[in-house]
């Protein structure tokens, strides 16, 4: 009697990613996350002045608030510690608000590629008294 009866199908085990499987959430994780910088075409570029002007501003008072030479001078400094540093961590944030505005300079306006690299550079010399931390130093030369 039960012979003819249609088995249950077995319980659903929890399936294992491939790698590939992976890879391909992690992405999809990541794109959400970072979503793709939107690139202004070249017809619709504005005037750069006023932004440049900006920049500039903003690494005057960065250079007068954090001199440069005392960040070089940080030198031992592990990963744990670098978060309550009182010279390099408020350094380090202020920073992002100078990156942000240096994409959209080249993102969304018509400056050179001359004067963009000049920005870059100003940019880099910031970056580099903040430095980064490799087994317990701080890299002034990145």
């Amino acid at each position: 009697m039960n012979e003819h009866m249609p088995k249950a199908p077995p319980p659903m085990e929890a399936k294992e990613l491939t790698t590939e499987e992976r890879h391909a959430e992690q992405l999809a994780a990541w794109l959400k996350d970072h979503p793709p910088q939107q690139v202004v075409p070249p017809e619709l570029r504005k005037e750069s002045g006023e932004m440049v002007e900006q920049f500039r501003t903003m690494v005057s008072s960065f250079e007068s608030d954090y001199p440069l030479a005392e960040l070089h001078a940080v030198i031992d400094l592990t990963p744990a510690e670098a978060p309550n540093h009182p010279v390099r961590e408020p350094a380090r944030k202020a920073i992002i608000p100078i990156l942000t505005l240096l994409k959209s300079i080249e993102n969304e306006t018509d400056i050179s590629a001359q004067n963009l690299q000049d920005l870059k550079s100003s940019l880099k010399r910031l970056s580099q008294a903040v430095g980064m931390i490799n087994s317990g130093k701080v890299d002034h030369t990145r």
